[in-house]
């Protein structure tokens, strides 16, 4: 597995890396196979993410970085498009933050000739396809805490907590929702904005513990890929940030990809 940055083993912060699991060109080949790539999202930055207060399902709307992140990542989408790239409608958790990240990026898919700004309003959730297994995991008594808070109050962590939905089970409901993706999409490559505990949930699944849950964080705004449609999913990339969102799709492109 190529890692980007690979922190000191002896950190105590999670690493942000990218992580390139498949190279472009292989991913490219996969869907040349049939399947289809799905791009996972996670929504922009929250008052709550600035200050790591534990959101769970709560319903946090994104703040200011949070909003010029969704425009920025819509914009990279946009020019993915004009270099070959096709999506259909963009998939999303209906939790605002994931919403209103998703507004942007279809506002962006729905005109490509003009370049994504301030002044472009987000689509509404009525314009997108609203799935319910894209939500975040449920965190039962940890929600709302602060990481001193949950030390203090949970020290045992999300076991002591009891009604915390279980990794596994959130990883297993991702999955489903690959299958809702390209059910709402019948075609091209699909979008989804979706939220950090459940992706770090599937790929913990996907490649038996390497990355994900207790390894690696998603950054506000990332990009991870998955090939789907047949036999299992294909974890393809995790947590590419900024222009390797963009360079990463272009080589798909270059390779033959078919979306």
């Amino acid at each position: 597995m190529a890692q980007n940055g690979h922190p000191s083993k002896r950190s105590h912060t999670l690493p942000i890396y990218p992580v390139y699991l498949v190279s472009p060109s292989r991913s490219a080949h996969l869907l040349l196979e049939g399947r289809r790539l799905i791009c996972l999202v996670r929504h922009g930055q929250t008052d709550w993410n600035q200050i790591k207060r534990l959101q769970g399902r709560e319903n946090v709307p994104l703040n200011e970085t949070g909003v010029r992140q969704a425009i920025h990542t819509a914009e990279l989408f946009r020019r993915s498009v004009l270099c070959g790239v096709r999506f259909g409608k963009v998939c999303t958790s209906p939790l605002s933050r994931a919403v209103d990240t998703a507004g942007y990026i279809q506002a962006a898919l729905d005109n490509p000739s003009v370049p994504c700004d301030f002044n472009t309003p987000p689509r509404s959730a009525d314009e997108l396809s609203v799935l319910p297994r894209l939500i975040e995991r449920d965190y039962g008594s940890l929600s709302g805490l602060t990481l001193e808070e949950r030390r203090h109050q949970f020290p045992g962590g999300e076991k002591q907590a009891g009604n915390v939905e279980s990794v596994p089970a959130a990883a297993a409901r991702m999955c489903a929702a690959f299958d809702d993706m390209l059910e709402a999409v019948p075609e091209h490559a699909v979008i989804g904005v979706t939220h950090g505990g459940i992706l770090n949930a599937v790929f913990s699944r996907l490649t038996s513990g390497e990355i994900g849950t207790g390894k690696s964080l998603t950054v506000n705004c990332s990009m991870s890929l998955i090939a789907a449609g047949i036999g299992s999913p294909i974890p393809l990339a995790y947590n590419l940030q900024e222009q390797g969102i963009l360079d990463y799709l272009r080589k798909m492109v270059a390779a033959g990809a078919d979306f």
